[in-house]
């Protein structure tokens, strides 16, 4: 018996079937790597699309830069050093870091057809507000209608605004005896001291962030995702300082017609579940 000629049958047949093992494990990567990459190109709207869920405009999958932040709240102890010549005009009164002035002396003429154009004229007088050209119209957050507004502004930090109770102008919008619309009461909070706690860090996308609340059931199905939009959102309160994160809002209206609105932390990809602020009196 030829035992060299066995042992070199052996041999070949091993070196076939480890290519053939190999072959099978490198089609299998393949295929999976195929599965990944589809998943990724049909995304997040295609599963959205499979539970009858609508999304409004698009969605994009751009990563922005934002920051952890930190900032402390006006007090408008400035406005009551005034003293009998406060350079705001009205019946206005402060309680808890909230301004509010209920009948506004300066003109509050507002046209809900051109809310930003009116926004940004009553932002300028001085007479009306303190600051008012740091706040900037917020449409999303906003609400109107043919003869009602709650008209909303908010401080920005490098683009991206504040959407917090902390950071606030809300306009009061009435028609008035002569069918004309006008201010009838505003609320003002303002942040003053905003400085990174961080450098700036990279955030997750509109795409990333609906595939989080997808996979955590957060979006019924037959609902329709009305709009996305992207704020600083207080998290943590640290004596008189707050800590504030970017945030993605994802407002829902729901088959029963219905409006949730999602939250979810742009820096981890989080969602946020819990909207009480923490207290450290102590750090």
């Amino acid at each position: 018996m030829d035992f060299r000629k066995i042992e070199w049958i052996f041999f070949l047949v091993f070196i076939g079937l480890n290519i053939f093992l190999f072959s099978i494990y490198w089609n299998n990567q393949h295929e999976q790597s195929l599965v990944t990459n589809s998943n990724q190109r049909e995304d997040i709207i295609h599963r959205l699309g499979n539970d009858d869920i609508e999304v409004k405009g698009q969605v994009s999958d751009k990563q922005q830069e934002g920051y952890y932040l930190s900032a402390e709240q006006d007090t408008f102890d400035s406005l009551l050093n005034e003293g009998a010549n406060p350079t705001i005009k009205g019946n206005w009164s402060i309680s808890d870091k909230v301004l509010t002035n209920s009948y506004p002396n300066a003109d509050t003429e507002f046209d809900l057809k051109k809310s930003t154009s009116s926004f940004n004229r009553l932002m300028k007088n001085k007479e009306f507000i303190m600051d008012g050209e740091e706040y900037t119209y917020m449409p999303d957050i906003s609400k109107k209608d043919d003869e009602l507004g709650k008209i909303i502004g908010a401080q920005s930090y490098e683009g991206i605004p504040f959407i917090d109770e902390t950071s606030r102008v809300t306009l009061d919008i009435v028609k008035s005896d002569d069918d004309q619309e006008r201010v009838s009461k505003y609320t003002q909070t303002r942040l003053k001291e905003i400085e990174p706690l961080r450098e700036k860090m990279t955030l997750y996308s509109e795409k990333e962030i609906l595939n989080t609340l997808y996979i955590n059931n957060n979006i019924p199905s037959k609902s329709t995702i009305t709009n996305i939009y992207l704020g600083y959102f207080r998290t943590l309160e640290v004596r008189e300082k707050n800590v504030y994160v970017p945030v993605w809002f994802v407002k829902i209206k729901t088959s029963d017609k219905t409006t949730q609105i999602e939250k979810v932390n742009a820096l981890n990809n989080q969602v946020i579940t819990n909207n009480l602020v923490p207290k450290v009196e102590n750090p």
